[in-house]
């Protein structure tokens, strides 16, 4: 048995305590143009970690999650735990983050670690009272007492190495440009083209479609665009012209809808919130339709836009839009909240510009927590929310795989491999291809599909479930398009199996290190591939990401607020809310992963091979 160093420290901390069962990983769509990125079908499912962990405190459950190694002198090691609380009053979960210490003896003979005396050394919850923190304490402190273990010596030097390495790269700075906005006060739909459109003929049809977006975006050759929506068509003369309801669709575009909707190569903007819903139809009112090639958000509100005071504050808000629009009467100045960043402008029209969390109007700290805008606190620095959010997107997601029955296809090439310098270290990353491939070194190359890592001596494989990968992956900086692979990683190895896991930051939800609020997205506008096949890219704005709580999720990212008819648009606006890309169609509307890799493409030569 070759236990891991974190893996040990979680037994020297809550050995003994139930473990709570982890859900299964979503699989890919039924895709038979994705039959080369979707996993094998004998592939075992993975098993269940050994994190989270449960403990009692009266009638509170408390959830430990898997530790996170911050330091190791030779004498102490430590680490932080974020904690989940639920079953008491108010319901729902609210979470902390415990500091914990461990006494370490070396035996360099046996290359052993030997770890004891396990205590905590500091603990935040942010929305606790103090008896109930010292409550909870204490149980997280009697599950330690008395324990210790003894874990490998070399595992623990690499954990070291990918600790400073990650630090490094996580305190680059992410981006915060304002995007574009777009107000509308009547039901809008955002169509976002990954740069300029770029189209490609379909087969044995008179039609070119724009293959860098998802929704069906087509063109004639006299030029005229059409948009398959609902239970029809809308057209424009020109891309960026006046849409309307096209009245008597051709029976070529019924073709070109049928050739795609049948191997789910679309998304079909049907704007239903459920297959149970009853589906919008253009004759009783078609959106109005925005076409975006650069960073763009669209706030949509139910008519003029309708501003209530918050009590106990100087602020307005809009409340006929899902959105988060305020007005502050003390600097008499608009703010909206996108992608969980503050943009601030004397009116509509801009020019926006970035605000930092921690340079809000005190207002804003301020509203109350009965508000119905008390989730926005979430997004102000220094806020018991914001503290929470952020502990929150520290937890990590855990599975055991077993390396004998974890595979991943063999990658597929848009021609030979491609290779991109990866900013700020020695490594490399292959662009042509859906699979996220970084090569190390000669003979040395690192996959990451569906938050497991794998190795190969060669970039088209075969590869198998890595064990460790270079510390200088977690050193990626966020102007990187592979930065999200930084929140991947190995927590142990046993025989036969590797524990692995993610953070949120894996699909794009981040803490900013420099205000420590949570956010989507690094902000950065990265460069797709484009040949024979589109591979995007990760992105921030276009899906009215932001940040919420709920009692069934806790602090969560939530997309696609408002008038959304699929995840391929969004807005911060008023209407049914979002339906997931693929529809009925059931896959992730994300994808495995904070961009098109990981387990995801866009168009091929034989059309959309795959899912984003």
């Amino acid at each position: 048995m070759r236990p891991g160093s974190l893996l040990a420290l979680a037994v020297v901390l809550a050995a003994g305590v139930s473990c709570a069962a982890q859900g299964p990983q979503e699989s890919l769509p039924e895709n038979p143009q994705a039959a080369a990125q979707a996993p094998q079908e004998d592939a075992a499912p993975p098993e269940a970690a050994p994190w989270p962990r449960q403990v009692r405190a009266g009638a509170t459950t408390l959830t430990m999650y898997q530790p996170q190694l911050d330091a190791w002198d030779g004498a102490r090691l430590q680490a932080r735990a974020a904690v989940g609380a639920s079953g008491g009053e108010p319901p729902g979960t609210r979470y902390g983050v415990v500091t914990l210490e461990a006494d370490t003896l070396v035996d360099k003979g046996t290359r052993g670690v030997t770890l004891a005396q396990a205590r905590i050394v500091q603990s935040e919850f942010p929305s606790a009272s103090a008896a109930e923190k010292g409550a909870w304490e204490a149980a997280i402190r009697a599950e330690l007492a008395g324990r210790s273990r003894t874990l490998e010596l070399d595992r623990l030097e690499a954990d070291l190495q990918v600790l400073g390495a990650g630090r490094a790269g996580a305190q680059q700075a992410l981006r915060n440009t304002p995007p574009r906005f777009v107000f509308s006060s009547v039901p809008a739909l955002l169509v976002s083209i990954d740069g300029a459109p770029v189209y490609r003929r379909l087969a044995d049809l008179p039609l070119e479609r724009v293959i860098n977006t998802r929704p069906l975006l087509l063109r004639d050759a006299r030029g005229v665009h059409y948009l398959k929506i609902f239970d029809g068509w809308m057209s424009a003369p020109a891309l960026d012209g006046r849409w309307s309801v096209l009245a008597a669709p051709g029976a070529e575009l019924e073709r070109a809808w049928r050739q795609v909707s049948d191997a789910h190569l679309a998304d079909p903007l049907t704007g239903q919130a459920g297959p149970d819903d009853p589906a919008p139809r253009l004759a009783a009112g078609a959106p109005a339709i925005y076409v975006a090639t650069a960073p763009t958000e669209l706030v949509v509100t139910d008519g003029a836009p309708r501003y209530v005071p918050i009590a106990g504050t100087r602020l307005l808000y809009v409340d006929n839009t899902t959105g988060n629009m305020f007005k502050s009467t003390t600097d008499n100045r608009s703010y909206v909240l996108a992608s969980g960043r503050w943009f601030r402008a004397a009116d509509e029209g801009g020019p926006w510009e970035y605000v930092a969390p921690s340079a809000l109007p005190p207002d804003f700290a301020a509203i109350p927590d009965d508000s119905a805008k008390e989730n926005v606190k979430s997004s102000v620095a220094g806020t018991a929310q914001a503290r929470e959010a952020a502990i929150a997107a520290a937890i990590p997601q855990t599975a055991t795989v077993q390396v004998a029955q974890t595979t991943l296809p063999a990658p597929v090439f848009d021609g030979a491999p491609q290779f991109r310098p990866i900013a700020g270290t020695s490594l490399r990353y292959i662009v042509n291809t859906a699979t996220t491939i970084i090569e190390a070194g000669p003979s040395s190359y690192y996959a990451v599909q569906d938050g497991v890592w794998f190795s190969a001596s060669a970039p088209a494989g075969p590869y198998r479930v890595a064990t460790s990968v270079p510390a200088e992956i977690y050193a990626i900086p966020p102007e990187s398009p592979l930065y999200y692979v930084t929140a991947v990683r190995i927590y142990g190895v046993e025989d036969g199996s590797v524990t692995v896991g993610y953070t949120p930051a894996y699909q794009g939800t981040l803490v900013d290190p420099g205000s420590g609020v949570v956010v989507y997205g690094t902000g950065y506008a990265y460069q797709p591939w484009m040949g024979s096949y589109w591979y995007g890219t990760p992105v921030t704005y276009g899906y009215g990401a932001s940040v919420a709580y709920t009692p069934w999720t806790g602090w969560a990212v939530a997309f696609g607020l408002g008038w959304a008819w699929g995840a391929a648009t969004s807005s911060c606006g008023w209407g049914w809310g979002a339906y997931p890309y693929w529809g009925a169609w059931a896959a992730p509307a994300w994808g495995a992963a904070y961009g098109a890799r990981g387990g995801a493409v866009a168009w091929g030569a034989r059309g959309w091979a795959g899912y984003t």
